[in-house]
């Protein structure tokens, strides 16, 4: 049972450190896609066809995305 317990923490810690790597990518991701949405919020009523364009573009990206692209753009 200790074994089991040990490696338990052991893993636990391993995962922790992983995802540590990844927070500020992870964070730097987010900050971007906010200021993108604040950019097209702000073209709503002024320039609305390239708001629906800009969303034809991201749905387009969703439909396509897959784990593979998303583990790239982490690693930029």
């Amino acid at each position: 049972m200790v074994n089991r317990e040990m490696f338990d923490k052991f893993t636990e810690k391993m995962v922790e450190n992983a995802l540590s790597g990844y927070t500020p990518k992870l964070e730097e991701l987010s900050r971007m896609r906010v200021d993108e949405l604040a950019v097209v919020k702000a073209k709503v009523r002024t320039h609305p066809e390239e708001v629906e364009a800009w969303f034809d573009t991201e749905i387009t990206k969703a439909s396509n995305m897959d784990v593979s692209s998303i583990l790239k753009k982490m690693k930029l």
